[in-house]
């Protein structure tokens, strides 16, 4: 099935650092003025829909166009990181549909997003989703939509074509029925799988076959409470914000999945350290402190360990309830509750975070941010 739709309604859009206003609307091929991309979804009960936006050579957003998942969301926060992704290929473009149970894949094409696929997220309420070389996982918080058998990640397979394909068996508890979990992510290599049960509390890892399918689960004692977020650094670094604690640790990831501290809860001195990005050079991360409406900044040595460079690296309208860095480290995205994107300039030598725009005007709900 496929399906592509221009503004079925309007947002204006304000550029507060240039004063300009942008009314959206699906103009097909992006300038050649504009390079990177940056996208988020309504999560509307009437309609799920992504956002895009096209990134100007000096970092600023310009919103382009609007396409319908033909999937429902749920109007509200999915307490989630990864409700969208990017496939590793840069290819396709992956959405979890909270509301109406199912996943879409966009291919990602010069004149704008063409819809390749619409299937089951293979339980209920999918709020994370991720995919390395062709095979995608999607983790169901079923307990939260009444599902008797609970919470589950279940596993497809993304033809060339854009296409879906369920894994047959692959659908996989979690350590509980009812986990909160917010984030699944394949390792950069693919043979891992690993899953922060925010509300459970641990760790789950996976081995990945061959054949996609998951063996050897261990359940992990997290180093801080609430794991959220999580970003690997490579196949065997992995880095994990904890919402409870307002931290973030470090981990040694082994082959058959064991998590080796490297720092322990390093804490942000902040409050709700929910979502965390890596620069693209994996030497400085960013989490998002909900709470109170800031982002700190941290150093990662050589040998993988944490250190807090700014606590503060910047404040944000609202609390911030995603970030992403694009693909060059040059800008962070923050999207925030006061239904804003905000973008800020890393700066190259320390990391620090200058503001460069603020976007106003999101739907209530609107949820998960990814660019390049």
């Amino acid at each position: 099935m496929r399906q592509k739709s221009t503004l079925a309604f309007s947002l204006l859009l304000f550029c507060s650092g240039c004063g300009t206003a942008y009314n959206s609307g699906n103009s097909g091929s992006p300038s050649p003025a504009l390079v990177g991309a940056a996208y988020t979804m309504s999560n509307a009960t009437s309609g799920n829909a992504v956002f895009v936006f096209m990134r100007n050579p000096d970092g600023t957003l310009k919103q382009t166009a609007s396409y319908s998942t033909g999937g429902l969301g749920v109007g509200h926060g999915l307490e989630n990181q990864g409700g969208l992704t990017i496939s590793s290929d840069q290819r396709f473009l992956l959405v979890v549909n909270a509301g109406s149970n199912d996943i879409t894949a966009f291919q990602i094409a010069d004149q704008g997003l063409k819809q390749t696929a619409r299937v089951s997220s293979g339980g209920l309420f999918p709020v994370s989703i991720t995919e390395r070389t062709g095979v995608i996982y999607v983790l169901n918080r079923g307990s939260e939509a009444g599902d008797p058998l609970g919470d589950n990640i279940s596993g497809f397979r993304l033809n060339p074509d854009g296409m879906l394909t369920p894994i047959p068996a692959s659908t996989t508890a979690l350590s509980i029925p009812a986990t909160n979990a917010a984030q699944v992510g394949l390792s950069p290599d693919g043979h891992l799988l690993v899953v922060a049960e925010h509300g459970a509390g641990p760790i789950d890892t996976y081995i990945v076959g061959d054949d996609g399918l998951l063996s050897g689960h261990l359940v992990q004692q997290s180093a801080g409470i609430g794991p959220f977020g999580f970003a690997f650094r490579n196949a065997s670094q992995l880095y994990v914000s904890e919402a409870a604690t307002a931290s973030v640790s470090g981990y040694t990831l082994g082959p058959q999945g064991t998590l080796q501290t490297i720092t322990a809860a390093l804490s942000t001195t902040q409050q709700a350290t929910c979502w965390l990005s890596l620069t693209p050079d994996k030497k400085s991360a960013y989490t998002a402190n909900t709470g109170s409406s800031t982002i700190s900044v941290f150093s990662i040595g050589s040998d993988g360990s944490l250190s807090l460079s700014a606590a503060v690296g910047a404040t944000t309208q609202g609390g911030p309830l995603d970030i992403a860095v694009s693909s060059d480290g040059q800008y962070l995205n923050a999207l925030t509750t006061a239904g804003n994107i905000e973008v800020f300039r890393i700066d190259p030598a320390s990391g620090v975070l200058a503001h460069l725009q603020t976007l106003t005007g999101l739907p209530a709900g609107t949820n998960g941010l990814v660019s390049f």
